[in-house]
């Protein structure tokens, strides 16, 4: 028997820099770099099985209910911001995002960082933080390819 599932990755992550006026608290970071997209691999969900598969922002994966990871393939969204040291940073993550797969949605939810959200650069001015959540299978979820952008802010 050829086990199925649900393969879900975040094809894009979208960062967006906001460039404050001088004098202001906040600087902008010089880049943010995405180093690798959030991927919650290959799950076995729809066909009557529901629940949610948890990526944490250090890596592991959890489930509950009746879906099933497939493969040991998966990971949270890593990314390196740049700036000045001794200036603080600002990040803003979204607190839920739709996955598609053509008509079909799944919703991320509890989107989480490995770091503070607000904080200062360090000596070295490098920064790297990761992003986890959990995706929220139906029972009625279709087997595909799920994809979406996932927009993060840093200023």
């Amino acid at each position: 028997m050829r086990a199925q599932g649900l393969l879900v990755r975040l094809g894009a992550v979208f960062l967006a820099l906001r460039v404050m006026a001088p004098g202001e608290v906040f600087a902008a970071p010089t880049a943010v770099t995405k180093n690798q997209d959030f991927n919650f691999g290959k799950v076995a969900g729809g066909a009557g099985r529901a629940g949610t598969v948890t990526i944490t922002s250090a890596g592991s994966r959890t489930y509950s209910g009746s879906v099933l990871p497939l493969g040991t393939v998966f990971s949270p969204a890593r990314f390196t911001i740049t700036g000045t040291v001794g200036k603080t940073y600002t990040i803003t993550l979204p607190t839920e995002f739709i996955i598609n797969s053509g008509a079909d949605q799944m919703r991320v939810t509890s989107v989480t960082s490995s770091i503070a959200l607000t904080g200062v650069i360090p000596a070295g001015g490098v920064v790297t933080f990761s992003v986890g959540g959990t995706l929220n299978v139906g029972a009625s979820q279709r087997n595909a390819l799920y994809s979406s952008n996932m927009n993060i802010t840093v200023k």
